[in-house]
């Protein structure tokens, strides 16, 4: 598995606190905003993809910021 520099862990614990979060890497800014459905909470990105958790959220975050960087 790769190491990153950020941590899923700590992109959660700021969506899971705050709502959203955003990652910009000088080309490209990520966004994640919390929406509360009437099922519960979902997660939806800058580019209108849909998460189910907010784990599974910020690992799709730090993965588009690492391609953006290759």
């Amino acid at each position: 598995m790769e190491e990153y520099l950020i941590k899923p862990e700590e992109l959660v614990d700021v969506l899971e606190e705050d709502g959203e979060i955003s990652i910009y890497n000088g080309e490209k800014e990520f966004f994640i905003q919390t929406v509360d459905d009437k099922e519960g909470y979902s997660y939806v990105s800058s580019t209108n993809q849909e998460f189910g958790s907010s784990r599974e959220a910020a690992e799709w975050a730090i993965s588009e910021l690492h391609k953006s960087n290759m």
